[in-house]
């Protein structure tokens, strides 16, 4: 019977019980491109098992050895793109956490089911001897929905909270990430604190939805939480891919500069802390931040 290793490391955080759990699973060479070595529906049922709020699986590429192929799933649903995952195997691979997998060089390479390339890499800043670890996701544009479906939403978002709030701004994704609603709720609105019905949330009619609004914290930026409840995920911990939307939008509305680094949180229960800049040039928002060991082992199918 086949054993396979894995570690479970929470990524944007320092500790044990903070940021978003994922299961970094490494898995033979070219286990993607022969199915029958590691099915998606055995993928389904791993996840399932270890109950976590991602699962990725790491094998690498049999066509460039640069690359590592890599999937993702909650046991429930299969994401093309995870960033808090991601990030948390760039830990893995810079500590080599699965030897077999190989320990990280300068930069990482991981590779989506849709082919997409996303760069990562350990960074231990001057000063500091505390590693942190980046990763360049695609910045997604948003769409001004219109005011017809803004107050739909904004009924829905009362609704959910079971009190009138105030809805400055909404926004969908665009392209892949259409089922993505961005919400801007006012300043006087404390978001960490906000309770929600989730299954009222599922009105929204989209897949992921995004609560945020600026901080009088003069330390950080923004803070936002994020809750798919037709995903399965009532609500995640710490989403990267969330921060797509959020980093080019707020950056354009406080006017930051181009790649202005800025602190954000997750107020999540566990929470969350990054570290985000939007290279214009590139197109792409880095996402920086801490990532904590929290278990590891071997399993056998």
């Amino acid at each position: 019977m086949p054993t396979y290793p894995y570690v479970i490391i929470n990524a944007f955080t320092r500790t044990s019980f903070g940021g978003n759990p994922a299961v970094i699973i490494a898995l033979p060479p070219s286990s993607f491109s022969q199915p029958q070595t590691f099915s998606e529906e055995t993928m389904a049922k791993v996840s399932l098992a270890f109950a976590q709020p991602m699962s990725i699986f790491l094998s690498p590429s049999p066509d460039d050895p640069t690359l590592l192929d890599v999937r993702f799933h909650t046991g429930t649903f299969e994401p093309f793109i995870c960033g808090h995952a991601m990030l948390a195997a760039v830990k893995a691979l810079c500590t080599n956490a699965l030897p077999s997998l190989g320990q990280s060089g300068a930069e990482t390479k991981l590779r989506t089911k849709a082919g997409k390339i996303i760069s990562a890499c350990c960074i231990i800043e001057s000063g500091s001897e505390e590693e942190k670890y980046e990763i360049a996701l695609p910045a997604t544009p948003v769409v001004t929905i219109p005011d017809v479906e803004m107050e739909r939403i904004t009924s829905v978002i009362s609704e959910a909270a079971g009190r009138n709030v105030q809805v400055e701004y909404a926004a969908k994704g665009e392209g892949e990430m259409d089922n993505y609603l961005m919400i801007v709720v006012g300043p006087d609105e404390n978001v960490g604190d906000m309770k929600l019905d989730i299954n009222v949330l599922r009105k929204t009619s989209y897949s992921v939805n995004i609560i945020t609004n600026v901080t009088p914290d003069a330390d950080q930026v923004f803070v936002s939480r994020m809750f798919a409840p037709v995903a399965g995920i009532p609500e995640d911990p710490v989403c990267g891919s969330a921060h797509t939307l959020l980093v080019p939008y707020w950056a354009t509305r406080l006017g930051k500069k181009n790649q202005e680094e800025m602190y954000v949180r997750q107020v999540s229960p566990r929470g969350g802390d990054l570290w985000v800049t939007w290279d214009q040039d590139e197109g792409l928002v880095k996402l920086k931040g801490h990532a904590k060991a929290f278990a590891k082992g071997d399993f056998t199918i």
